[in-house]
């Protein structure tokens, strides 16, 4: 059933209370053949409370907390990808493409000794790296928009368990790619200092005035990185694990928000 369908509406009025207005969430839960909807009503911009309703259950109370549960999870999940994804998706990688193509040209060029070789070859691992996770951050989240588009438009309407454990992998996956590009700055400002201060004349040839900005910017605020790694590290050790491992460590600290969130949730929603 259609999340904007006039049935649907009726239902969430009916728990509506003074001055508030409500928005429905544009999937629906289905439990024995009935469409369950998360509802979230509010006075101005403040949630005042949640209902879950379905014009078509007559349903216990402990049916509606299952569809509440399911419906709950995914909206945190979405909420929270949008959250983590949407800034960084946008992220202006055009320094990264361009030191990607000074570093292969270089190398290309075989005119380095092997120490040089090598810190290029390292820079190269990482800006490669970089560009390789934000292809992969950008293609999820324009999946993300599509199926939020098709929940939108209806062509789509029945939330499954699959999606719900899609949204969860896809919010892991998020805090893996983060980990990693932050891991890549930090490892590769010593090593493009080192370029930066090289007194390699056929090196020299091919940086520009707006190479050499870069190689600055990509060469200092070594101690800030560093720290920003300390941040976002949920364990020691994290760069020994693997990218399933990170995936489920970070599920693991995503699912301890949603208890709690469903708890308090709970405590607002309305029958």
């Amino acid at each position: 059933m259609y999340y904007n369908h006039p049935s649907v509406k009726k239902e969430a009025k009916k728990h509506k209370k003074l001055l508030e207005s409500f928005i429905i969430d544009p999937c629906s839960f289905r439990i024995n053949n009935c469409d369950y909807f998360l509802v979230n009503y509010q006075r101005g911009k403040t949630i005042t409370g949640c209902a879950v309703v379905s014009p078509n259950s007559n349903a216990g109370k402990k049916e509606y907390l299952e569809a509440f549960d399911a419906l709950l999870e995914f909206s945190v999940l979405t909420s929270l990808f949008i959250d983590h994804a949407e800034k960084r998706v946008n992220a202006y990688m055009y320094p990264h493409t361009l030191m990607q193509k000074f570093l292969m040209d270089v190398l290309g060029e075989g005119c380095l000794t092997s120490e040089e070789k090598n810190v290029f070859d390292y820079c190269l691992e990482r800006i490669n790296l970089m560009l390789e996770l934000q292809g992969r951050l950008q293609e999820m989240y324009g999946e993300f928009e599509q199926k939020a588009k098709r929940y939108r438009d209806g062509v789509e309407e029945e939330l499954t368990k699959q999606d719900i454990e899609e949204a969860a992998n896809n919010l892991g996956e998020v805090g893996f790619i983060q980990y990693r590009q932050v891991v890549a700055v930090y490892e590769y400002i010593p090593k493009f200092r080192y370029i930066k201060e090289m007194n390699n004349p056929e090196v020299k040839k091919y940086i520009t005035a707006t190479i050499d900005g870069y190689l600055g910017e990509f060469s200092v605020n070594e101690e800030e990185h560093r720290k920003n790694v300390e941040r976002i590290s949920l364990q020691p050790n994290m760069g020994d694990l693997t990218k399933e491992e990170h995936i489920e460590l970070e599920k693991s600290m995503i699912y301890k928000n949603i208890a709690k969130i469903n708890a308090s949730s709970r405590k607002e929603l309305r029958f």
